[in-house]
C-alpha cells in the first residue's frame, strides 16, 4: 500500500474549480501540500511514532498560498506556499529524517506549493499562467494537523490518519 503525508488546507472554491480545468489528478485527491513523496511498506508502528515524534514541538501555524508558478522539472502548475512555509520545510525536513528516507526526491527541489495544473507543453501552461494571472488566487488558514494519507492502487484515497499540532 502506498502512503504519503500531506496537509490539507481549507477548501477554495477557486482552487478547486482550477484543478478541476487543469489537473486531471484533481477527481482523485482534493487540494492538498505534499510533505513527502509516496512510499510503501515502512511498518506502521514505527511510522506512527516518527510522525509523532517529527511534529513535537510544532505548534498550529497559519499559511498563506499565493502567487502561481511552473514547476522547475515538468509541466506543472503551482500555487506557493508563502506565509508558513518556513513550518512546513521543518516539518518535511524531519519526516525525511528516519525511516522514510530512501523515498525522498532528490532530483527536484522540495518547495511546498498545491498543484494546480498538469500540461504537456510549455506553451499550454503559459497559456494557463496568463489566463489566470487576473484572478486573485490566495488561501489563508491555519495548519492544526497533518495526514498520513493510504492510497488505492490507482492513486485515490482510501483511508487517512490525522495527527494534531500541538
Amino acid at each position: 500500500m502506498k502512503q504519503a503525508i500531506v496537509i490539507f488546507p481549507k477548501k477554495n472554491k477557486k482552487v478547486e474549480t482550477i484543478r478541476k480545468k487543469y489537473d486531471p489528478s484533481s477527481k482523485k485527491l482534493i487540494s492538498h501540500i505534499t510533505l513527502t513523496f509516496p512510499f510503501e511498506n515502512v511498518n506502521q508502528k514505527k511510522l506512527q511514532e516518527h510522525i509523532k515524534k517529527s511534529l513535537e514541538g510544532i505548534k498550529p501555524f497559519e499559511v498563506e498560498l499565493r502567487g502561481i508558478r511552473c514547476s522547475p522539472k515538468g509541466y506543472y502548475m503551482h500555487l506557493l506556499v508563502k506565509k508558513g512555509k518556513k513550518e512546513i520545510l521543518k516539518i518535511h525536513k524531519r519526516l525525511y529524517s528516519d525511516l522514510i528516507t530512501k523515498w525522498i526526491r532528490k532530483d527536484i527541489p522540495y518547495i511546498p506549493h498545491i498543484t494546480l495544473g498538469v500540461f504537456k507543453t510549455k506553451k499550454e501552461i503559459n497559456k494557463a499562467i496568463k489566463e489566470l494571472k487576473n484572478k486573485k488566487l490566495e488561501i489563508k488558514t491555519k495548519i492544526d494537523k497533518i495526514y498520513l494519507i493510504n492510497l488505492n492502487k490507482n492513486s485515490t484515497l482510501k483511508s487517512y490518519n490525522i495527527f494534531k499540532l500541538k
